[in-house]
């Protein structure tokens, strides 16, 4: 089932049913459900529900649906490149399980190498699928370090793996409530965790400044922040950090899979369609208007994966009340973004750090740029006054080293995306115009660590603003790729704010399953997922999948 867009006559949209043109009589159709946003989380949501027996319809305003899971020929013809999310890990949740992803075309890839730091002395650190060779990396730069990995490693990414699930895949709990139900060494563990900024729960673990710098920029890379209350996010790297997956084919196959499990269960995908007011009646969601004008009728639900401001506009602020309104609108946006540089290669980049580490020109994620905490600090400090640093530094990949069809036969796609402000120089606009600049700054200094970049290996490029981020996705506001910064006041039941962190809204049949609910951005399926819970919930659906259950520990 397709939906295509046709001339403005009496109806808006015409739906390919089984090959047949079925029009939409009276420019309304009705629904059980109507969900606002086709990225990764709405069509999570919509797959859960429209498996459920639940008539689906998705709204999304783009010409294809995914939201951040895109692919694009960015550069030349058949070069094809994930515009945002590239690194996931996806199957660690139960989202590809429970709907049987891989039926509908999704595969990763796991590379051996996960990923590679780099520093400008020619040195690097690695991280592996097998924890025991990561140590050895480790124990190059701290004996105590690789100890201390393989501790943190069976204790987060072994033992608590499940646990980890649970605080991501259920609704957030109170503090006081988790407090309880996180016993024992481990849990006691987890919880001091908490109050801890990003560069504390690091520093506390590891001595020296390159294993530091690796957990730190890895982190900074989830768009979290240096500030306090982000520590607990560090158990939740280690129980992930060697298991990143190549999304086959692109990041879009995601999206392409979610749309093929709603489809074949009766459900719409709706593109090129902007969702202009949630409407609302007695208190209570009944539907959808689009720009056009024509209505999607909601019979039990509307659902909302746009961000939490954006979803308070279009059902109007009047029906949150004044003080969640106010709230709402002063959610904050993340505090940094990324400049992304796209290649199109003639052969894959080759570090001079190979020479220490061969395993570099195999590595899926490669960080450059931060040599030491004090020097990571001040990009972000340079970000924070609206300045490009001094020196760029983030993390970049290869994804054609370990899937092909990102490229030509014997070709290569690569990019690297530094932590940049969204305000360059006080006006986004300046990302427009001094497009040609950044990237050939952004290709000079990659070229310092890969001398072949520029030596003729480069095809083609493209850079990819926080500007961009926020044009292709709306609610990506500020280039804040996460949707909304990482700090307590919007962590677990917080976020977006209290009023609204169990999925729900003070209007009857308004539920939010987007980014800017917990647990947040990243493909996780998450929001989506508990956003759909939540709704089976309320609705008193049998459910056909077992919910995870919430975090607890004992042991």
């Amino acid at each position: 089932m397709s939906v295509k867009h046709g001339p403005r006559r009496r109806s808006f949209f015409t739906i390919l049913l089984n090959g047949s043109q079925v029009a939409l009589e009276e420019n309304v159709t009705g629904f059980d459900g109507v969900i606002i946003g086709g990225g990764h989380n709405g069509l999570t949501c919509a797959a859960y529900l429209a498996r459920a027996g639940l008539s689906i319809a998705v709204v999304e305003r783009n010409d294809e649906a995914g939201g951040g899971c895109s692919t694009q020929e960015l550069t030349l013809p058949g070069f094809r490149h994930n515009t945002h999310s590239s690194y996931h890990f996806l199957e660690e949740g139960p989202v590809p399980a429970d709907l049987e992803l891989q039926r509908y075309g999704l595969r990763y890839v796991y590379p051996e190498t996960q990923h590679s730091t780099i520093f400008r002395d020619g040195r690097a650190i690695t991280v592996y699928t097998d924890p025991k060779r990561t140590a050895e990396s480790f124990a190059r730069f701290s004996r105590a370090d690789a100890d201390r990995w393989l501790e943190l490693y069976e204790r987060y990414a072994e033992a608590a793996r499940d646990l980890m699930n649970g605080f991501l895949y259920s609704r957030p709990l109170p503090p006081p409530v988790l407090a309880e139900r996180l016993q024992g060494d481990l849990g006691r563990d987890l919880l001091s965790y908490m109050p801890l900024s990003l560069y504390e729960a690091v520093d506390r673990n590891f001595e020296s400044e390159q294993v530091r710098v690796l957990f730190k920029s890895f982190l900074h890379a989830i768009s979290i922040e240096n500030v306090p209350g982000t520590g607990g996010f560090l158990p939740r790297l280690l129980s992930r950090i060697a298991r990143l997956g190549v999304p086959v084919g692109g990041a879009v196959n995601v999206a392409n899979a979610l749309r093929g499990v709603i489809e074949e269960h009766g459900g719409i995908v709706v593109t090129g369609a902007h969702a202009e007011r949630i409407l609302v009646d007695d208190g209570r969601a009944v539907g959808v208007r689009l720009a056009t004008g024509d209505v999607l009728s909601a019979r039990r639900f509307v659902a909302s994966a746009v961000d939490a401001p954006q979803t308070v506009r279009l059902a109007g602020p009047e029906n949150f009340g004044a003080d969640v309104a106010a709230k709402v609108e002063d959610y904050k946006w993340a505090g940094h973004s990324l400049v992304t540089l796209h290649l199109a290669l003639d052969e894959a980049p080759r570090y001079l750090a190979a020479e220490f580490e061969p395993d570099v020109d195999r590595a899926f994620l490669v960080v450059l740029g931060a040599d030491d905490s004090e020097q990571l600090g001040r990009t972000f400090d340079q970000i924070h006054q609206g300045r490009l640093p001094d020196r760029l530094a983030g993390n970049g990949a290869c994804p054609s080293l370990f899937d092909p069809s990102y490229a030509p036969d014997g070709k290569h796609v690569a990019f690297w995306w530094p932590w940049a402000p969204y305000d360059l120089g006080g006006d986004a606009g300046n990302w427009d115009r001094q497009r040609e600049e950044v990237g050939e700054r952004l290709l000079a200094e990659w070229s310092e660590y890969a001398p072949n970049l520029a030596r003729g290996a480069v095809l083609g490029k493209r850079v990819f603003s926080p500007l961009d981020i926020e044009r292709h996705c709306v609610n990506m506001v500020r280039g804040s790729h996460h949707v909304g910064a990482y700090e307590p006041a919007q962590l677990g039941g917080n976020r977006p704010v209290p009023e609204l962190g169990q999925y729900r809204t003070p209007i009857t049949g308004l539920y939010l399953c987007g980014a800017s609910s917990h647990p947040g951005g990243s493909v996780s399926g998450a929001p989506g997922y508990n956003g759909a819970n939540a709704i089976a919930e309320d609705l008193g659906l049998n459910t056909w999948w077992t919910p995870v259950p919430a975090p607890r520990w004992s042991a």
